[in-house]
């Protein structure tokens, strides 16, 4: 019995690990000629805020490298103004650096839901009758009253999905190998930081399941 009732606990845990999941691969694609994984990967985050943008790549860098995969931070090396005026020039100086490939990441879309919940149950129930008394009809200043006083306590909380974009180019042709999707909630509790890692980690999985590095 006691086996039984910790097996349950397992897999109640398991299902709830898996509903708090707020990083999801919603879709990949891969050329269907491109044959075995890239080598050395230029990380490019198209963020125009620089704290933002040095983070995710430095993340993608750090997991990549982790794996054995050869990478580099692009914001090291080019401004995205930089690379926006000068496409020569940007694909120069990565190739400078010894990559052959570029990994993109853009936000593609975002959506913010406000949502509000009474903590506390209703003290008044409508009736057909209206708000009034027995010597007076209903007025502004009864339902005013009865507003005021079923007032309670609301719970409210922002919630944000955002999905973001990760292509994989070749250096040498400029040509598309792979990209995928990602959706992303993010609550006001959560620790961004942590799930920054856990997209990163999720995005690299997917690319090397496809083989597209190591």
């Amino acid at each position: 019995m006691a086996d039984m009732t910790r097996q349950i606990s397992v897999s109640a845990m398991a299902i709830l690990l898996i509903g708090c999941a707020a990083t999801s691969v919603k879709s990949t694609w891969k050329a269907p000629d491109h044959k075995g994984p890239v080598s050395k990967v230029a990380v490019l985050a198209v963020e125009e805020r620089g704290d933002v943008r040095q983070a995710l790549e430095n993340r993608f860098r750090n997991q990549l490298e982790e794996k054995a995969q050869p990478a580099i931070v692009t914001h090291q090396l080019l401004s995205l103004d930089e690379i926006k005026e000068d496409k020569q020039k940007a694909a120069a100086e990565v190739h400078k650096a010894g990559a052959e490939a570029v990994l993109i990441v853009r936000m593609v879309d975002s959506t913010t839901r406000a949502r509000e919940v009474r903590a506390t149950p209703a003290l008044f129930a409508p009736v057909t009758t209206g708000i009034g008394t027995a010597y007076a009809a209903p007025g502004w200043y009864d339902y005013y009253t009865v507003a005021f006083m079923d007032m309670g306590t609301v719970w409210g909380s922002v919630e944000q999905t955002i999905y973001l974009e990760t292509c994989l180019f070749d250096l040498k042709n400029g040509k598309l190998i792979w990209s995928a999707l990602t959706e992303t909630t993010l609550r006001e509790n959560m620790d961004r930081l942590e799930e920054a890692d856990r997209l990163v980690a999720k995005v690299l999985a997917a690319a090397r399941q496809d083989g597209m590095i190591r």
